[in-house]
């Protein structure tokens, strides 16, 4: 995948003290878009033509604050098709998409390594 949805260099920042597999961020990608996929689904099952931060899987779970902008804001409009996408759809995606990097190296670390991997997704 030469496009990514996720900017790779950001994944090391959110990780900190962990060292981040190369296969993360591919992972990290399939799971953007597929939070992505779900939200339009989402916003078309209730009849809206416009995805926002509502629609996001999870949004509500991940608490905190975003730390790094892992979400190419660009790349979106690509994935989302034939939908419009809300200004705050972004950073909804990308405080879920921090959340999940942060429960990763959890779970790496609960496992005894330094190194998150996909699998920790």
């Amino acid at each position: 995948m030469s496009d990514l949805v996720v900017v790779k260099a950001k994944i090391k920042d959110v990780a900190k003290d962990s060292n981040v597999a190369g296969d993360l961020a591919e992972a990290l990608d399939k799971k953007a878009r597929d939070l992505i996929t779900d939200a339009v689904k989402r916003a078309e099952d209730n009849g809206r033509k416009t995805v926002m931060a509502k629609d996001v899987p999870f949004f509500y779970v991940a608490s905190g604050k975003a730390t790094e902008m892992l979400v190419v804001r660009s790349k979106i409009k690509d994935v989302a098709k034939d939908c419009n996408v809300a200004g705050d759809f972004a950073d909804a995606l990308n405080k879920v998409l921090n959340f999940c990097v942060g429960k990763a190296v959890e779970r790496a670390e609960g496992n005894s390594r330094k190194t998150v991997m996909a699998k920790d997704l």
